[in-house]
Formats: structure tokens, sequence, C-alpha cells
């Protein structure tokens, strides 16, 4: 204690408890961080598809690379039977036609190069298979190229019913740029493997460059909503920075499981970015402004005509 005045001031004391406290707060912080890294490193074992590169070629076209990656050390790709991609045109109406994409492979990675001459809209889908496992990872992007609008080189067309997976639908009505933002509420739907199929009961938002995961919970449809917050990096980043976000979900059958994912691209908010309150001051200032220049005027010309 120390002597000031005639008083006495427990100083020791006092720097001792805010030590303590200030202790026992890190302390709380690194176990809760500490739990939400633990919960997103313990994420099941699934397939994903990560953007790579897109390259605009000599020709006009673009192509775009998408590699076929893994969620844990505990599934490797080379394991997989029946490794397969496949797409269909984001333009189709109807029941879907798919197409084959083939599978690459360079310095242990596992690849798509995915090309266009034109403005295209691609759902790409990559199946496989492991002892009771079945894994499903799907993406939907546009592809743009300066090129002529020539007919696309689609391949061959897959057999009917070649192929039976599960798939995560996003529903973009109401958005005909496609263009996926922070602070938009956005619906999925899950397929199921087989009609009507088992109820899934909850989905996965992952959160790859955060480290953070979120379940989600389905309404009395079976709708599953997420509205991602805004971001501070896609924010300073401009218009062309985005991040990657997974959805994924299990659905068990007998004694396989099907473990879905669908990965698709943030960018900011462009409305964000807009300051509503200043723009309305701004707004009502010049009506103001405006009004008080009309009222004046009036008054001068009454002034004058008498």
């Amino acid at each position: 204690m120390r002597r000031r005045g005639g008083l006495y001031l427990p100083h020791n004391k006092i720097l001792r408890t805010r030590n303590i406290l200030a202790g026992i707060f890190l302390a709380f912080l690194l176990l809760v961080h500490s739990a939400e890294c633990s919960g997103f490193e313990d994420r099941p074992a699934f397939l994903w598809l990560e953007y790579g590169t897109k390259q605009d070629e000599r020709d006009g076209s673009a192509t775009q690379t998408i590699y076929i990656t893994s969620s844990a050390e505990s599934l490797t790709l080379a394991e997989l039977t029946d490794l397969t991609a496949f797409y269909h045109d984001g333009r189709q109406t109807g029941e879907k036609q798919y197409y084959r994409i083939p599978v690459e492979q360079q310095d242990g990675r596992y690849f798509l190069r995915v090309n266009t001459s034109s403005r295209f809209f691609y759902h790409v889908v990559v199946t496989g298979s492991r002892q009771g496992e079945h894994f499903t990872a799907q993406t939907t992007f546009p592809l743009y190229a300066d090129g002529m609008d020539k007919r696309i080189e689609q391949g061959r067309a897959m057999a009917k019913n070649t192929k039976v997976f599960p798939a995560i639908e996003l529903d973009l009505s109401g958005n005909p740029y496609r263009t996926l933002m922070t602070g938009q509420t956005f619906r999925f739907l899950y397929k199921p493997v087989y009609s009507p199929g088992h109820a899934v009961r909850e989905m996965q938002i992952l959160d790859l460059r955060n480290k953070t995961s979120e379940k989600l919970l389905p309404d009395a449809a079976g709708i599953f909503s997420f509205t991602p917050p805004h971001d501070k990096r896609l924010d300073n980043g401009g218009y062309n920075a985005y991040k990657e976000t997974i959805v994924y979900a299990e659905e068990a059958v007998g004694n396989e499981v099907y473990k879905t994912s669908m990965n698709f691209l943030l960018r900011r908010s462009y409305l964000a970015h807009n300051n509503l309150t200043h723009g309305l001051l701004l707004f009502f200032l010049a009506m103001a402004v405006s009004i008080t220049v009309v009222l004046f005027r009036r008054r001068s010309f009454r002034y004058h005509g008498r």
C-alpha cells in the first residue's frame, strides 16, 4: 500500500487484481478461439471444387481451371473409384443433359479445365466413391470470353441414369446478374439421391478463409437460408475480390452415406458502400436549398411588382 496525503492506497492490490482479470479474459478468448478452430478442423471428409486461374486464350476463348480438393487428409482422391466430372448449361430448361469433362492430374493435384468462346453459365459436378461413402462436389459460375458467340463444343453427352447423385440447389430467382454478395439472403434446397429420399436435418456453411463454420436448419418447407455477413477484406479488395464459401450436407441411406458440397463465390455488397444516412441528409439539404431559392425568387418578384 502506498501513502499519499495521509491516505493509504492499495496500489499493488489493484494492479494484481487487474492483471488477474486480464489473464482470465485472455484465457477465455483463447478457449473460445480454440473451440472454434477445433470445430472447423474436425469437419468431415468430403470433396469440394476450388477455383484456380482463368486464362484468356489466343483464339478469344477463356479457360477456367477448377481443382478437385479434399477437405481432410483422411480422404485422398487416389482411393476414389469412378471419379467423374460433368456439367450442364445453366440456360437449359426442363430435363438437364450432362456432358463429361476430362479429369486431369499434374503434380499430385486433380483438376478440370472448362473452356468457352462465349458467355456461358456452368453447373459443374464431380462424383466419386469409396467403401460405403459417395461424394458429390458441385459449383456454379459464369464464364465470359471475348471470342465470337459460336456453338460450344460440348463433347459426348452422358447416357441417362448412369450417375445417381444428390444435389444442393441455390435459388437464384430475383438475381438476374447471378452475382452473390454479402448481406444477401440465400436459399438452398437439398435434392436427395432417391425420391422421395431421406430428410436432411441440417447443412453446414464453411468459410475457408476465416476458418469458421455455421449450422443451418431447414424451415417447414425444407428450405435452408443463409445471410453471409459483410467481410472487411472483401470491402477493401474492390469489385473483383471474392471468397469461396462451401455449403455441405450428409444423407444416410441404409449403410451408405452421401456427402455433398457446393462451393460458391461471395463478393462484397455493392449497396453496403452506399452511406444511406449521408445520402438522405444530402437529399433533404438539396431539397431545402431548392425550396428556399424558389420562395426567395417569388418574394423578390412580388416585391418588384408592386
